[in-house]
């Protein structure tokens, strides 16, 4: 297993929420919906498709006190298109672009302030996010591993038996950078490799 799934399989614990970042018209940009849009009814957290304003949905993901939020979000983080990373609060990279205007660490802070959970950002690095051009070929794989790992995680099938064999190196970057973050869950020993 890699160390994101890993780490996920610590963190996704109790109350969750799950919510999908990006404009459905921009390509890989549509990353984080996709996710929420395989999910949704599919595993015991809340799923929101937050769009490309996830400012309007602070409020339905503070609903029921989670205990973790993770924000899956297109992003680049400097990866080879279809790398998946995964970030706290307090290790975001400096450089971190997205196509919506609300910026990603405010979010994360306002949430964390808001509800006491944990919250992490899933970035999928994009190939692209031109307007009206269709999802890259490794940003739709990146996106299929991201939801299999979820079901893995929080569904109630069998997907959980698949996750250990099928994904070991799927949710690992092929370069080090930022594959995991620094600080670890509450409670929770840190596994897995850090940025």
């Amino acid at each position: 297993m890699s160390p994101i799934a890993q780490r996920l399989q610590a963190c996704l614990h109790g109350r969750a929420v799950l919510m999908g970042i990006g404009n459905r018209w921009r390509a890989d940009d549509a990353a984080g919906p996709q996710v929420i849009a395989h999910v949704a009814d599919r595993v015991r957290a809340s799923c929101i498709d937050a769009g490309d304003a996830p400012e309007r949905h602070l409020g339905e993901a503070a609903e029921g006190n989670p205990e973790t939020i993770l924000l899956i979000d297109a992003v680049d983080f400097r990866g080879v298109p279809g790398d998946v990373a995964l970030f706290g609060c307090d290790d975001l990279p400096s450089r971190l672009s997205t196509t919506h205007d609300a910026s990603l660490s405010i979010l994360m802070g306002y949430l964390r302030a808001m509800t006491g959970a944990e919250v992490l950002l899933l970035g999928i690095q994009p190939a692209t996010t031109g307007f009206g051009e269709p999802m890259s070929t490794a940003v739709e794989r990146a996106v299929q591993v991201v939801t299999d790992v979820l079901l893995a995680q929080l569904g109630e099938g069998s997907a959980s038996s698949v996750c250990a064999d099928q994904f070991s190196g799927s949710l690992q970057p092929s370069s080090p950078i930022d594959s995991v973050c620094k600080t670890p869950c509450k409670g929770v020993e840190e596994g897995g490799q850090s940025r």
